[in-house]
């Protein structure tokens, strides 16, 4: 099976997956993290007393997205640093 098609079309996504722009992505998600909880705090004093609980579960929602942007930006920034390891490894 000829499987050089292939190698040639992932190329350009694999040129891409490099450790500086995970750390990237990683600080993108930190700082996600912590608008999420702004936003949150923010959603749940900033509902009208006719749709308070509407703003309370909302706010509610939007906190539910911290905990998810912090772990995914711990597991980028860790898998930047093995990309780094590997690099200098094979130098």
């Amino acid at each position: 099976m000829d499987t050089s098609k292939i190698k040639d079309y992932i190329k350009p996504a694999c040129d891409t997956y490099n450790s500086d722009n995970l750390r990237l992505l990683s600080d993108v998600c930190l700082y996600l993290g912590f608008l999420s909880i702004i936003a949150s705090v923010a959603t749940w004093f900033t509902a009208s007393r006719e749709n308070r609980a509407y703003g309370e579960r909302f706010g509610i929602f939007i906190g539910l997205w911290v905990p998810s942007f912090f772990i995914l930006s711990n597991r980028l920034s860790r898998k930047a640093d093995e990309l780094e390891d590997e690099v200098a490894s094979e130098e």
